[in-house]
């Protein structure tokens, strides 16, 4: 299917939204904000409280910034259909205190961090949950896919390449607090379904 076409049915909100995380992020790139807006367990301590929401937003360097984006370029054009504009909003934020509140109260070892990978996490759950309910065979393979790659993560440590690729430590711990938000925040967006499975 072309692009073109996929984009046409997402919805307007939606793909603003979407549009306005990549813009947001580039811009805090591109204009090396990066240290006025990451997650600092001191800063945050001494009330600066906006970084565990800006903290998604900011990233290692380019490459992780791209790896990032593309992601979530794959729930644009996959999976926007599955929710409503203010649902994927209340998930982003959810999700984006999930991880970095996480982070603070169990990984007091983390005194820093950035990215969108944990949030994402908690978007890929959510699409997979969706997607179940209309696709079963597809949804409950990206779903596995998703568990395994924790569980991986969880025993194992980040997957093979990944800090190389981005020149940095893979905070798993992120993933893990962004998918468990996810499922939660699905949970109660398909409770029925899910119940006539029980």
């Amino acid at each position: 299917m072309h692009i073109g076409t996929v984009i046409k049915r997402i919805h307007p909100l939606t793909l603003m939204l979407w549009l306005g995380i990549i813009l947001l992020s580039v811009a805090l790139q591109w204009l090396q904000l990066v240290p006025d807006f990451r997650f600092d367990r001191h800063l945050i301590e001494a009330g600066q409280l906006f970084r565990l929401i800006s903290a998604n937003f900011v990233h290692l360097n380019t490459l992780h910034l791209l790896l990032n984006m593309l992601g979530l370029g794959l729930v644009l054009v996959f999976f926007s259909g599955h929710l409503k504009p203010l649902q994927w909003l209340i998930l982003l934020l959810i999700s984006s205190l999930a991880v970095t509140v996480g982070l603070y109260s169990f990984n007091p070892e983390i005194h820093r961090y950035v990215g969108l990978s944990g949030v994402l996490h908690g978007l890929f759950i959510v699409a997979a949950m969706v997607e179940i309910k209309r696709f079963p065979v597809s949804g409950w393979m990206l779903f596995v896919v998703l568990v395994a790659k924790l569980g991986w993560e969880q025993l194992n440590g980040a997957m093979p390449g990944s800090e190389s690729m981005i020149n940095g430590h893979v905070m798993v711990d992120s993933h893990l607090y962004g998918a468990l938000s996810g499922m939660f925040y699905g949970l109660v967006l398909t409770r029925r379904s899910w119940l006539r499975l029980l």
